[in-house]
C-alpha cells in the first residue's frame, strides 16, 4: 500500500511540474520537456554469489523520467533528467539523476533519433538503492504542436545497485554480505512531449 501511495505521489508531482514547466516555456521554441514511462524487460542480472538469468525468474521494472532537453542544433539535444525507477524479481527501488543526449542522424526526419541517458542513483527515504545507470537506445517523436508530442523510446537500461544485502557461505556458515549488483533490460517507452 504504501508503494502505490508513492507511485501516486511521484506521478502527481511530476505532472505539475511538467505542466508548469511547460506554461513558463511557451516562448522557448528550444526547450522540450519530456514525461516518460518506461518498461523494463529484465534480460540477466549479476547477483553475488550467483548471476540470475531470465529463464530463472521473470525480471522486470517500471519507471517515470522527467527530463528537459535543450535544441542545441535541430539534430542535436542535451539535458537533464531526474526518475524513479521500481525493478521486480529481485525488487529495489532507485531515484535516478542523469544526462541525456539526443541525436537525430536524419537531416529531413529529425524525429527519429539515437538517445543516451548516463547518470547515478541517490538514495530516498524509503529502501533504495544508489548506483550508476545508462540507457542507450532508438527513439521517435510525433509533435502535434510546438509544445505537445508523443515520445516513443526502444532501448537497452543498465541499472548498479550498491550495497544489497545477501548471505554468502562460509563455512559451512550463512553469514550477511552486501554486495553490488547490476541488471540489463530491454527498455521500452511512451510518453509526452511539452
Amino acid at each position: 500500500l504504501s508503494m502505490k501511495r508513492f507511485w501516486l505521489k511521484m506521478t502527481l508531482t511530476s505532472f505539475i511540474i511538467v505542466f508548469s514547466s511547460a506554461l513558463h516555456s511557451q516562448a522557448q521554441s528550444k526547450v522540450n520537456i519530456f514525461l516518460d514511462y518506461h518498461y523494463r524487460l529484465g534480460l540477466y542480472e549479476i547477483h553475488k554469489p550467483y548471476n540470475i538469468s531470465r529463464k530463472e525468474s521473470k525480471m522486470y521494472g517500471n519507471s517515470i523520467h522527467l527530463s528537459v532537453l535543450y535544441n542545441i542544433t535541430k539534430q542535436i539535444s542535451a539535458g537533464i533528467g531526474m526518475g524513479a525507477d521500481r525493478y521486480e524479481n529481485p525488487g529495489y527501488n532507485t531515484f535516478p539523476l542523469f544526462a541525456s543526449a539526443h541525436y537525430s542522424p536524419l537531416k529531413k526526419h529529425t524525429n527519429f533519433y539515437t538517445y543516451t541517458n548516463v547518470g547515478y542513483a541517490i538514495v530516498g527515504k524509503q529502501e533504495t538503492y544508489k548506483g550508476a545507470m545508462w540507457d542507450l537506445g532508438v527513439g521517435y517523436k510525433k509533435m502535434f504542436r510546438r509544445h505537445f508530442g508523443l515520445n516513443f523510446q526502444v532501448g537497452y537500461n543498465w541499472k548498479q545497485f550498491q550495497n544489497v544485502p545477501s548471505y554468502v557461505m562460509i563455512e559451512d556458515a550463512m553469514l550477511p554480505s552486501r554486495n553490488d549488483n547490476t541488471r540489463s533490460s530491454i527498455s521500452l517507452g511512451l510518453g509526452l512531449i511539452f
